[in-house]
């Protein structure tokens, strides 16, 4: 059985919905929502197809990143395989693959492209680094927090995602591994018995398709499933409050840090230490619901 993400994210008319709105609704209570339509306004919403990129980038040659279940602890880094883009498209619309293009750097190589689109002016504080994501049917984005800690406003432009989402207050109870932004747990094929806390989890899920934003607040753990070859754009605002801030900073920096020596020191320990911690402090948090 899936772990409970029975609860749907709210969708919204982002064609409509004004800058007050969603800041007093979503934005500062930091909740989720799909907001439909939010980039019709832009050329991008109609210009951004497959065929465009396979036209206008296909020579490029990309690196891409398939499901490392020996790597779980791990941030992906290095590319399992490496293809044309055109050759990489073509792909992941003919049949099955769990290569994905994993923060596509699109506008580096075609810098004219960032005329297509604005940052959406229900929101400020835009990191503006936007990256693309592309991937085929039933390709699997493990369960993680974006390690920033950012605001995440992820557009699909072509196919459908599955999202499931849980909020960063339950990240012990989801195993999170310490000094890292990953946890080991199957989303939809968990084990209770190993994993305990996850009896207690509470997630929201949702379907994204063409035209679709949805907003994931900073700290909101996301796992993503492509139900059909596809990709979108993601922009991030800055975290929100001094908290996350500060935990965002804290993760690129020491956090980060720590980690890449541990492992480089003795990798199967380190993470075998990790794990351990996990589990304890999630029956730590087990304990105090069992006596509450």
């Amino acid at each position: 059985m899936a772990l409970d993400a029975s609860t749907p994210v709210p969708v919204v008319d982002g064609s409509t919905i004004t800058r007050e709105e969603f800041q007093r609704l979503y934005y500062k209570p930091q909740k989720p929502v799909v907001l439909r339509g939010l980039w019709k306004q832009y050329p991008a919403y109609t210009k951004w197809t497959m065929d465009f990129f396979r036209q206008s980038m296909g020579n490029i040659e990309v690196g891409l990143y398939g499901n490392r279940k020996e790597d779980l602890s791990k941030t992906l880094q290095v590319p399992n395989a490496v293809m044309r883009f055109d050759e990489y498209l073509n792909l992941i619309e003919r049949e099955p693959t769990d290569l994905r293009l994993f923060l596509f750097p699109v506008f580096k190589h075609k810098p004219e492209l960032l005329k297509d689109f604005e940052y959406p002016k229900i929101a400020s504080g835009y990191i503006k680094i936007p990256f693309m994501f592309f991937g085929p049917s039933n390709s699997i984005v493990r369960m993680h927090q974006d390690i920033d800690m950012s605001n995440v406003f992820l557009t699909q432009f072509h196919g459908r995602k599955r999202v499931v989402l849980f909020a960063p207050d339950q990240s012990e109870l989801l195993y999170r591994l310490p000094f890292n932004v990953h946890s080991t747990v199957d989303v939809d094929h968990p084990d209770y018995a190993e994993y305990p806390g996850l009896n207690y989890v509470k997630g929201m899920s949702t379907v994204i398709e063409h035209g679709d934003t949805i907003f994931m607040p900073s700290g909101y753990w996301h796992h993503i499933e492509y139900l059909d070859g596809g990709f979108g754009l993601s922009v991030r605002t800055l975290p929100y409050g001094l908290s996350m801030k500060a935990k965002g900073l804290w993760n690129l920096t020491v956090q980060r840090t720590t980690d890449n020596i541990m492992r480089k020191l003795n990798d199967e320990k380190w993470f075998d230490y990790k794990k351990k911690l996990a589990y304890k402090r999630a029956d730590k948090i087990i304990q105090g619901l069992s006596v509450a």
